[in-house]
């Protein structure tokens, strides 16, 4: 019976602590998650030219960039992708890349910076958006 008698709930300085903590971790998700929901919506478009009925390797360049420009305006995606996209053509099709940062400001002068590849290639369309393997190359 004493030992009810003796507890207490949290102290002024631990709910100050707690409430801290909260707004931390929620200005953070506020932050972060925009971002990755952005690239969600660039990773949509990649995947958007290799459906059925589209032939990347027949389009121009100039048709690629198109192509993503409108899925990105029409989808609100306001990072400037559009000049960072790379487009190299070879042998086995066409290969797509978008490489790009993303920053937000965290807090005062703490910013937060996102990197993000996704890479397209044509041949394997079903490994879309992750980046590709690169060869190693010889270290000396």
């Amino acid at each position: 019976m004493k030992s009810l008698q003796k507890q207490q709930g949290m102290g002024l300085l631990n709910i100050l602590v707690l409430i801290l903590v909260c707004v931390f971790i929620g200005k953070f998700a506020f932050t972060v998650v925009p971002m990755y929901t952005e690239n969600r919506y660039i990773v949509s478009g990649l995947k958007e030219l290799v459906k059925p009925g589209k032939k990347l390797e027949e389009m121009t360049d100039s048709q690629i960039r198109r192509e993503m420009e409108n899925f990105y305006m029409i989808n609100n995606v306001t990072s400037d992708v559009s000049k960072k996209i790379v487009i190299a053509r070879n042998s086995a099709g066409v290969i797509v890349k978008i490489d790009y940062d993303t920053r937000d400001t965290f807090f005062y002068n703490i910013d937060l910076v996102l990197h993000f590849d996704n890479h397209l290639d044509s041949s394997h369309p079903t490994l879309c958006c992750r980046p590709l393997a690169e060869p190693p190359s010889a270290k000396y």
